[in-house]
């Protein structure tokens, strides 16, 4: 009796060593999220209900763990408030964050009112915030409108570029002919 009461100890244990050895399966991956390709692209943010984000893009990845979009292959943004086109924005990639507001590796800026081309920030630099609430954050800037360039560091400014803070800012001014309206270069531009 003693001796089948060992061999089955021996086998209980035996098959315990073998089953806590084995390796353990690995579970499925999380669900990433959604990606899509060739997208149209309309932001509504909570910060700024006035306006609306219209981006077109070939390629959007939502990631559901940290609530942010990443917007690759960014062929165009456009701002519009209150129905109205009010700036476009160009850069490589966006990335939404779970607030709306945009950080992107560098862009340009075309504002129409005013006729203001902005350049924030520079490739291989830090990144550029576009806050729904507070407007433009960016390392370095270059401004060009009709009437003035100016380039600065550490920028942050308003949707209209006129709450400006920033560090080191030079000017250039033009001046035109009295009655004579300076030329605006950006499509839909107006003073």
């Amino acid at each position: 009796m003693l001796r089948p009461a060992l061999i089955l100890l021996t086998a209980i244990v035996g098959l315990a060593v073998v089953l806590t050895l084995r390796p353990v399966p690995i579970p499925p991956a999380p669900n990433k999220g959604v990606v899509l390709e060739d997208v149209k692209l309309d932001l509504y943010p909570e910060q700024d209900p006035e306006a609306t984000w219209k981006f077109e893009a070939g390629r959007v990845e939502q990631d559901p763990g940290n609530r942010e979009a990443k917007v690759s292959v960014l062929k165009g943004g456009e701002r519009y408030v209150g129905g109205k086109l009010d700036l476009r924005i160009r850069a490589p990639s966006v990335v939404i964050d779970r607030t709306d507001n945009l950080r992107l590796p560098y862009a340009q800026a075309e504002i129409l009112k005013g006729c203001v081309r902005v350049e924030l920030g520079s490739q291989g630099g830090p990144e550029v915030l576009i806050d729904q609430k507070a407007g433009f954050s960016a390392p370095s800037v270059k401004i060009e409108a009709p009437t003035y360039n100016a380039t600065g560091t550490r920028f942050s400014s308003n949707f209209a570029i006129e709450n400006v803070r920033w560090s080191d800012p030079k000017w250039q001014f033009y001046d035109y002919p009295e009655g004579e309206s300076p030329p605006c270069t950006i499509e839909g531009g107006y003073e």
